[in-house]
């Protein structure tokens, strides 16, 4: 299959009603969507990139709490055991490169900042989520092949 042929087949799906094609021959499957699938299979050893999928938030009501003018404002979440990664995108958390591996990292791991310490699948493509700071794995919040949430905490690191 071409360029032409493919960019041809995506124009056909964008002006029909069809919701998703399944076109496979012996040497292309190809798999065209336009909505997101609920759950998609597992493929390991892709590494493409995807932008954050925007989900809905629900708000609740919390005491006010009290702002320390003298830190500054960072986008990282601040706590007092340490720093936490959170997820860049909604998909499903892999904490190690394949099925047959060790995780990336343990509690008592140190990291360096741009360390690779999961994979996030979204839509097939496998996102590789660094450190976004140096230290010590503290804590572990999600488990291996759940789903995380856009904004959800991955690990403490301190």
């Amino acid at each position: 299959m071409n360029q032409e042929q493919l960019l041809s087949l995506i124009d056909k799906l964008d002006q029909s009603s069809l919701a998703f094609l399944n076109y496979e021959t012996d040497d292309v499957k190809l798999v065209l969507s336009k909505e997101m699938p609920k759950e998609a299979p597992v493929y390991y050893g892709q590494q493409e990139e995807s932008k954050p999928t925007p989900t809905p938030t629900v708000e609740q009501e919390t005491a006010p709490t009290q702002i320390d003018e003298t830190k500054p404002v960072t986008n990282d979440i601040d706590v007092e055991e340490g720093v936490l990664i959170t997820s860049p995108m909604v998909g499903v958390v892999y904490l190690q490169p394949n099925p047959d591996s060790d995780a990336f990292v343990k509690v008592g791991d140190t990291v360096s900042e741009g360390d690779t310490v999961v994979i996030i699948e979204a839509m097939k493509l496998m996102n590789e989520i660094q450190a976004n700071h140096s230290g010590t794995v503290v804590e572990i919040l999600v488990e291996n092949e759940t789903v995380v949430e856009f904004g959800q905490p991955i690990m403490r690191i301190k």
